[in-house]
C-alpha cells in the first residue's frame, strides 16, 4: 500500500485494497505487475474452460517449475 500511495497520492481506495497477487470478483480480475501467472489462473477459472484441478495443476507447474526442490 505504501508504494501505491507514494506513486498515486490521490488514490482513495484504501478501504477496498486487498494485499494479494490477484483478486477476482464477479466481473473484474486485477493483479499487480508481478502476478502474471496468478492473473492467468483467475481468468481461466472465470472462463470455466477447464476443470479447476487442471487450472490449479497448470498454475503449480509454472509457479514451481519442472524440477521441484
Amino acid at each position: 500500500m505504501d508504494y501505491l500511495k507514494q506513486n498515486a497520492p490521490n488514490y482513495k481506495g484504501e478501504a477496498n485494497y486487498i494485499e494479494k497477487q490477484a483478486v477476482s470478483s464477479e466481473y473484474i480480475i486485477t493483479a499487480n505487475g508481478t502476478a502474471s501467472l496468478e492473473f492467468a489462473r483467475e481468468v481461466m477459472k472465470k472462463l470455466e474452460g477447464f476443470p479447476i484441478e487442471a487450472v490449479e495443476g497448470w498454475y503449480k507447474f509454472f509457479k514451481d517449475g519442472f524440477y521441484q526442490e
